[in-house]
């Protein structure tokens, strides 16, 4: 059964689903890990993610075709060239863009670790007030990113941006698929 792709709802409130998730447990790097079908229509694909093999523990390439198994890019997930963050990139087949983020920003990983020490008191005033769970915003890592293309100029505007659970994008830089893929591998 598939899932909501995540990120997909309005800011008026939850919305219609704009595509499906269906998270295939296979062994064989042949088949896709995911697939996404429309939500009006489940029988009608719109892509397949799949790991490519060879993956290491610092890159993972993941390829993405469209619902009639043409490759139209490809998601890498690696380490930040210092490291520190995780760093996603998404290239269309033929190329032509290149879009990277890293995840969290700065402002966001400095509030973070300097609430740390914190965590515990956080974490008591949570159970006193009835919080029988953490909640998300105590112990989750920063996670908004922007992909954004580079060139000699500096940044250029955000081809993708996350934030509180929403994705903007810029459909005329990179397929509406790729853009899929990198939500349902980002959230997964």
């Amino acid at each position: 059964m598939g899932h909501p792709a995540p990120g997909t709802d309005r800011e008026d409130g939850p919305g219609p689903s704009l595509a499906r998730v269906h998270h295939h447990l296979t062994i064989s790097e042949q088949q896709p890990a995911f697939t996404l079908t429309t939500a009006a229509e489940p029988a009608h694909s719109l892509c397949t993610i799949a790991p490519q093999a060879g993956a290491t523990d610092r890159q993972t390439v993941y390829t993405v075709h469209d619902g009639y198994g043409r490759f139209i890019g490809q998601v890498t997930h690696e380490r930040s060239p210092r490291g520190i963050r995780q760093a996603w990139r998404i290239e269309d087949a033929d190329r032509q863009y290149s879009v990277t983020a890293y995840k969290g920003n700065i402002r966001g990983w400095i509030t973070y670790w300097a609430f740390s020490p914190f965590w515990v008191i956080l974490a008591l005033l949570d159970l006193l007030n009835g919080g029988t769970h953490s909640s998300w915003w105590l112990w989750d890592k920063p996670r908004r990113a922007h992909w954004r293309t580079r060139s000699s100029n500096g940044p250029r505007k955000p081809a993708l941006d996350f934030k509180s659970g929403r994705y903007r994008a810029d459909t005329g830089l990179l397929d509406a698929n790729l853009i899929y893929a990198q939500a349902v591998l980002y959230g997964a």
